[in-house]
């Protein structure tokens, strides 16, 4: 699903909202329940499996017409055999007590048999895992399993597996019990398996891109720049926090190409950042521009993950241009514009009062556009001849939306519009001087 969104006065915006499956993160709320397609309980030595055969007609009919119409666990049997077969040979001090083949969304036995592509996650828990044992059972663990899988797709005639990451949970008894979890692309354990000491070479590059992650990223980002033919003026600032990363570029530019430049840095940026595994999913990237001209320096902000769209190609760069780069305008008698973590997520003003700028908005709208865009799914989800709403409000000087309502008579007083309004409302917008605006923003479905 295509969403893509504009506000009156601040020119065309476009951005991507996709219906897309959620994989497992243990520990974390998911907005997906995950099906578990197989199921090995090690010490009781149970198994389940989502479409075992009902009974022995039944299993004398799928055998006689080539096995099951659609996907079958056949495939993760096999793989779950080679692994059991692993433990036993290898007998590691510390070793899971359950392996389950998770499929990454809500499923049925039935729905399995008009499914193409199945998306699977593999989770061994491994309770307990003793401290002194534990980190090299978890590098060993790593190369069995890219062992036991070998390929990360199996194609038959009817689907399609594709095998996405391991989560391997450790549980270490001391005082209060300590859980770890690390998530390993199952494209990384095939690679490990091929080469003695190859978990603990995984291990140990993850350790170093956690500990050394400012200068890794700073020295990427400067790599991609020059691949990109992006002159930047020394290196890149790199500031993380648990939960995000900030990144803030000076550069040389040229006053007619600004936005091919800028949108080149972007790039540049958004790869670096992809190229370290431990990148946390908030990124913000900020750019001061020299074109040599009058006006000084131009600076510009933008959203990672719109870039990193971009990057994929599901966003050109003239939408990314108009829709998630924002330019911070200094104002007569007012500081330049700058965002901290807070306003960046919107939850705290942005900046002092001062002359009204649409940009300021669009930023702010585009980068909480997940929990707006939500609404409009919601909609589409019930309403088939849904095809878009345009949301109607004041923008105070205080920073606060006011009379959020939608420009469709029809859509007033829906539950579409009380969505819009909870998800609005919770934004703090840019403080200005002045009267209160009207804005228009309208989302649709293409």
């Amino acid at each position: 699903m295509l969403l893509s969104r504009q506000m009156r006065g601040a020119g065309t915006l476009a951005a991507l909202g996709c219906l897309s499956m959620v994989t497992l993160c243990p520990g974390t709320a998911s907005a997906q329940k995950t099906t578990t397609l197989l199921e090995d309980d090690l010490p009781n030595n149970k198994r389940t499996k989502i479409d075992g055969a009902k009974d022995s007609l039944d299993s004398a009919l799928d055998d006689a017409l080539g096995g099951p119409t659609g996907f079958s666990t056949k495939s993760l049997e096999k793989i779950e055999d080679r692994l059991r077969a692993e433990l036993k040979r290898d007998r590691p001090r510390a070793i899971p007590r359950l392996i389950v083949f998770l499929y990454p969304g809500k499923i049925t036995a039935d729905k399995l048999k008009t499914i193409p592509e199945v998306n699977v996650d593999i989770e061994l828990v491994m309770d307990p895992c003793e401290r002194a044992v534990c980190r090299d059972a978890v590098a060993k663990h790593i190369e069995m399993v890219g062992r036991a899988v070998g390929q990360t797709t199996i194609a038959s005639n009817n689907s399609k597996v594709i095998f996405k990451s391991l989560t391997l949970e450790t549980a270490v008894k001391m005082h209060d019990t300590e859980v770890q979890i690390y998530k390993v692309p199952l494209a990384d354990c095939i690679v490990a398996s091929q080469k003695s000491g190859g978990g603990a070479a995984w291990l140990a590059s993850q350790d170093k891109a956690e500990q050394d992650y400012e200068p890794l990223v700073a020295k990427a980002i400067l790599r991609h720049a020059q691949i990109r033919r992006v002159s930047l003026e020394g290196a890149p600032k790199v500031s993380r926090t648990a939960t995000d990363v900030g990144i803030g570029l000076k550069m040389r530019g040229d006053r007619a190409r600004v936005q091919s430049q800028i949108v080149d840095a972007l790039a540049a940026t958004a790869e670096g950042l992809r190229d370290n595994p431990k990148t946390p999913s908030t990124q913000q990237i900020d750019i001061t521009i020299d074109t040599g001209g009058r006006d000084g320096t131009r600076r510009f902000r933008a959203p990672g993950n719109p870039v990193a769209l971009y990057l994929d190609k599901k966003l050109d760069g003239g939408a990314l241009w108009s829709s998630y780069v924002a330019e911070v305008k200094k104002h007569p008698g007012a500081s330049t514009m700058s965002f901290d973590d807070g306003e960046a997520s919107g939850k705290s003003p942005v900046g002092e009062p001062g002359q009204p700028d649409d940009n300021a908005v669009v930023a702010l709208l585009s980068a909480n556009f997940a929990s707006i865009g939500g609404c409009a799914k919601a909609e589409a989800g019930k309403n088939a001849g849904f095809k878009g709403v345009t949301v109607v409000f004041k923008w105070l000087p205080s920073g606060k939306a006011d009379n959020i309502t939608t420009k469709e008579p029809a859509l007033k007083n829906s539950a579409l519009a009380k969505c819009l309004q909870g998800a609005i409302s919770s934004l703090a917008l840019p403080r200005f001087s002045g009267g209160a605006r009207e804005l228009e923003y309208p989302i649709r479905l293409k």
